[in-house]
């Protein structure tokens, strides 16, 4: 099960509408950094959900930043309400803020409806987020991810502080995969993530024991995480 969806969904985010020529919108930004890298960029990152979602409106620009096809103009710009359950990274006063965002597709959804996308079972988001005068945006609008997910729902983690809870549920192949070769393949893109959230000991603890499950790709991937992220021994043969 490749991890490609969480591309898709910022590109399938916003909602059609006509625009007050008066109207203003904020600076849009663009990238396809991976995971790891929306993670470091991001001020906030908060477990929670967006309701209420409603077109903010169209807006039409002479270019979009790179890597924007030439050729694209206007940018379709969305509302609603993040609803934050815990915080894991940086600080939200408030639980419950506005939450605005852009993309050249219309169409106010957050993800395509296609239900064999992995999007639809994820019972937990963490979104990566930052603040905008009365706003929460995302980190970036388009091109890379909104947020990041696993399949466990946040109230059936594991009774730890939030910061340990997600890093725990991102070193847990059952939360992120159908099947350990699976998550041998996805542990690079939120192995550095967890360390974040757990510290470096105890992330060593864990995917130690990563390491000693009876699957030989996850064997290795851990075993390469091990000695190529954290400089730390690999006991497996």
């Amino acid at each position: 099960m490749l991890r490609t969806y969480m591309i898709c969904v910022i590109a399938v985010v916003l909602g059609k509408s006509s625009v007050r020529a008066e109207q203003e919108f904020p600076q849009v930004r663009v990238s396809t950094t991976r995971l790891e890298g929306v993670w470091l960029k991001s001020p906030i990152v908060a477990v929670g959900d967006v309701s209420n979602i409603t077109s903010y409106g169209r807006q039409t620009v002479d270019s979009l930043p790179a890597p924007t096809m030439a050729d694209l103009h206007d940018l379709y710009w969305c509302q609603g309400y993040f609803n934050a359950v815990a915080v894991v990274k940086g600080e939200l006063k408030e639980r419950r803020r506005p939450y605005l965002w852009a993309s050249t597709i219309p169409g106010c959804t957050l993800v395509d409806n296609n239900p064999k996308l992995v999007y639809h079972r994820l019972k937990t988001k963490f979104w990566f987020l930052r603040e905008e005068g009365e706003f929460l945006r995302p980190t970036f609008d388009y091109g890379t991810y909104a947020f990041g997910g696993v399949f466990t729902p946040w109230s059936q983690g594991p009774h730890l502080p939030a910061r340990d809870r997600l890093g725990v549920l991102l070193l847990t192949p059952a939360a992120n995969s159908d099947s350990l070769d699976d998550y041998a393949r996805y542990l690079f893109d939120v192995g550095d993530i967890a360390c974040d959230l757990l510290g470096k000991p105890e992330c060593i603890r864990r995917i130690r024991s990563l390491e000693r499950l009876e699957n030989p790709a996850l064997r290795e991937s851990a075993c390469g995480f091990l000695k190529g992220q954290l400089e730390a021994d690999c006991r497996s043969k």
